[in-house]
């Protein structure tokens, strides 16, 4: 396995989700993936992130974007981790707009299918320690 083919997975899953294809999206999920949104306050396997996403669906929302940057890729075997930082931007139907920076850290396994999401993490940058403590 080679980042090569681990980065065009997740460009794949980008590209899935900026286009709301939603079932491109999920299809590369495994449905025991383990998944900690930045908007939830405990763990949901892949059937759960469809329902907290759905819970939000298309008559909630304008529009909205995930978009990564400086995303980090490694392979050791048959496992493949993507690091970085991205920027969620939704436009909610009531009021307001959403600008959401965070880290994620996501877990990737090679099936026979190619690449799959095994596990996703995402937390808001404020929360972020970017500098040593005191001594």
């Amino acid at each position: 396995m080679t980042i090569a083919s681990l980065q065009a997975a997740f460009e794949a899953l980008t590209a899935a989700l900026a286009k709301g294809d939603l079932d491109g999206f999920y299809g590369v999920m495994l449905p025991d993936a383990m998944i900690m949104d930045e908007d939830l306050p405990f763990r949901v396997d892949k059937a759960g992130f469809q329902a907290h996403i759905a819970f939000h669906g298309p008559d909630n929302w304008e529009g909205f974007a995930w978009k990564p940057s400086s995303p980090r890729f490694a392979v050791s075997g048959t496992t493949g981790v993507v690091t970085g930082f991205a920027m969620f931007r939704g436009k909610p139907r009531d009021a307001g707009f959403r600008l959401r920076p965070m880290l994620f850290s996501q877990g990737w396994t090679q099936a026979a299918a190619g690449w799959r999401l095994a596990s996703w993490q995402q937390s808001p940058v404020i929360g972020h320690v970017t500098t040593q403590s005191p001594g």
